[in-house]
Formats: C-alpha cells, structure tokens, sequence
C-alpha cells in the first residue's frame, strides 16, 4: 500500500510537472508568434522600414556634414582705418593674421558695416578712429571701436573672443616695445607690461570643437524621435477590426503581446542605433573617451522606455497621423528642456524640476560624460536610475495604449 501511495503520488508530481511544461511552452509559443507577427510587419511596411531604420542613418550623415568643420573660422569683417598710420595698419594685419577673422573689405566708415552686415556680407567691423596713432604716441589709451552683428549669438560670441584676443595682445606687444625703447630687456618689458599671465587649460574638449558637444545630443534627439513614431504607427495598424480579430486568434495576455512587440522592435531598431551613434565617431572623427558597452546599455534602457511612449501616445491619438503630429509637437520642447542646449540650473525653477524628470535630461548628460570625459558607472549612476525609474511607468503607458487600441481583454 506504501508503495501504490508513493507510486501515486510520485505519477501526481510528474503529470502537475508536465502540465505546467505544457503550459509554459504554450504561453511561448503564443509569444513567439506575435514576436514574428511584430517583427514581419516592421520590416515590411515602408512607412515604418523608412522611419525607424533609414532615419537614423540619414539623421547622422546629416548632422555629421553640418558640423565636419567643429569651429567657425574665417568670419567675414569689415575694417575701417580712419588714421591710415603705420601703428593702424599694423594692428590692421594682426586682425587679418587670425585664422578666426576673414576681411569682407575695407570701409571708409562705420555706415559701410551695417550695410555688410544687412546683406550678409559681413558679421562685423573694426573701426580704427583719426589720430590712432597719435594718442598711443602721447601716452594715452588708443580706443577702437568694435561693431558686432548680435542676431547670430554663435558667430557674435566668435567675432568677440577673436577680435578682443588680438587686440589684448597688439596692446601688450605695443607696450613692450616701448619699455624696450626706454632700455628694458624684452623678458623685462614683456614681464612688465603683462605682469599676470592667465594659462587656461580647456579640459575634455580642448579645441572647442562643437561637433564633439552637440553631435551626440542630436542623433540621440533623431533616435527616440524614429523610433517613438514608428512604434505609434506600428501599434495603430492593431486599431482596425482584422488585426484586432488577428490578435484574438493568436491569444495570450495583453503583457505577453506587449513585450512581444517591444522585443521585435528593439531587435530591429537597438542594433540600427547603436550603428547611428557609433557613426560621428568613426567617421567623422568625434573622440569617445569612455566604454562603447555603457553607453549602449544606457541608450539601450532609454530606448526601450521611448518604444513604450510611442504605444502610450498611440494610445492617446488613436490614428497614426494624429499620433505622428503630437510627436513632431513635443519634439522640440523636450530637447529644448532637456539642458542640453540651455543648462537646466539656468532655467526657472517649475521647468528645472521638469527638465530633470524628463529621460532626455539623463541619456544626453550620461552619453556627454561617458564620450567626452570618460566617466564610468560611479559618475553617471543618478542618471541611470532616473532612466530606470522610466520603465515602470513607460511599461504601464505602453500597457496602457496597447489595450486601448487593440481591445485585448485579460
């Protein structure tokens, strides 16, 4: 009798242990199948081929070209020599001498520089008044008066830095030659007429070279942009009766056929942006100082945050154009927000807290400071946990559009 029981009860283990086999195998099959169903649709629907894959791509040759050059230099000035003295003409030459500043032509006043700058021929001018010469002869302090076109902020600060640059140092040089005419050694006269000398030593992009700073930010703004329309697309096509009566067919629960589909998009889409990202650093020389693995471990935590955001907004605007035209909406205020651009602590108060809520703020810092400084994991964890503090809640939205457009019951 023992031995039936336990022959019982050893044949009662093996049928639940098969059963739930058999269970778990069929909920994976269920799952598969809408992977595949995912995965086919994504690579056969142009719309969405175009934008998710296409689009990286063309976002980072694009953004490469504009940017190849990293500086602004050769700004086109007009200078206006009013003294026509050897001290003016030299300090004529010194300004053409920076590789900065390109002469426009030469004015006869100040009047010639708005009308430059009006038809975009020049974005400043040099004035160098009557009697230049004289007054520095005299002892007295020789003025020029600088006229900058303020409409470009980026050219505008260029123009101010170079010009006010050679002008420092035509001052001091002048300066030195004449303590040097009085009998002071050059060492002596140069100690003396510059008495503090500022060494500035740029860290992480020591060139200034703006492509180094912005490139990243903006593959990174064109890929949750790709990818979030082309997620509200694909999930809009589930809206109609066929696909809906599709999904029914297949079964499974609405969680089973949610991470089916971010599954199926993010092997398609991860890889392709991985390769968009990599692309301004390989190709067009942009330097990364820190691990390629740890950035694409963020990205890849951003992403799939922003694969569930497209079924979220999807969810909202029901057809894909509705859904398409809010993205395009908010596109440029998150980027806007996300301190890239603008730092967040400049901001008021209300739209500091916002731009540090928003995952843009954290993928943009944390990608900066792993390429340009070389962080690790101890620098860039509070970012990373504000992008991991969106999964939840970018799974409930998604979960949540998912539902309301597919009408999947548990």
């Amino acid at each position: 009798m023992v031995g039936r029981d336990c022959d019982a009860g050893s044949g009662g283990r093996v049928h639940v242990a098969l059963g739930r086999r058999a269970v778990k195998g069929a909920l994976m099959s269920i799952w598969k199948r809408h992977f595949r169903r995912e995965l086919k649709r994504l690579l056969t629907d142009r719309r969405i081929l175009v934008i998710m894959l296409a689009g990286p791509f063309f976002y980072a040759f694009l953004f490469g070209g504009v940017y190849w050059q990293g500086r602004v230099r050769e700004i086109p000035i007009v200078i206006v020599d009013q003294d026509n003295s050897e001290m003016s003409r030299d300090l004529a030459r010194a300004l053409l001498a920076s590789e900065n500043l390109s002469p426009a032509f030469f004015g006869a006043s100040a009047a010639d520089c708005f009308e430059a700058a009006k038809r975009g021929r020049a974005y400043g001018c040099v004035v160098i008044p009557k009697d230049f010469e004289r007054d520095i002869l005299r002892g007295q302090q020789g003025r020029v008066a600088v006229i900058l076109d303020g409409s470009n902020i980026l050219i505008g600060n260029m123009l101010t830095r170079s010009i006010s640059a050679v002008i420092a140092a035509y001052r001091a040089e002048t300066r030195v030659r004449r303590l040097m005419a009085s009998g002071a050694s050059r060492a002596r006269a140069t100690a003396m007429a510059a008495p503090v000398q500022a060494v500035v030593r740029p860290l992480f992009n020591p060139t200034s070279h703006y492509s180094y700073f912005i490139l990243a930010g903006l593959v990174i703004v064109a890929l949750q942009q790709v990818i979030r329309m082309g997620t509200a697309i694909s999930l809009s096509l589930d809206s109609g009766s066929a696909a809906r009566a599709e999904l029914a067919r297949i079964g499974g629960h609405p969680m089973t056929v949610l991470t089916a589909k971010v599954a199926a998009t993010a092997t398609l889409t991860l890889p392709a942006a991985f390769v968009a990202i990599r692309l301004p650093f390989d190709l067009f020389g942009s330097p990364f100082h820190g691990s390629w693995w740890l950035a694409f471990a963020i990205l890849s935590v951003f992403l799939i945050t922003q694969i569930l955001v497209g079924y979220g907004v999807s969810g909202i605007c029901g057809s894909a154009l509705l859904s398409v035209h809010a993205l395009l909406l908010f596109s440029v205020p998150v980027f806007t927000l996300s301190g890239f651009t603008w730092p967040s602590y400049a901001m008021p108060g209300w739209l500091e807290i916002v731009s540090w809520l928003i995952p843009m703020t954290h993928v943009t810092d944390a990608f900066r400071k792993i390429a340009l400084i070389g962080a690790g994991l101890q620098s860039i964890w509070p970012d990373l946990a504000v992008l991991t503090a969106w999964v939840p809640v970018s799974v409930l939205w998604g979960y949540w559009g998912l539902k309301r457009q597919t009408a999947l019951r548990q």
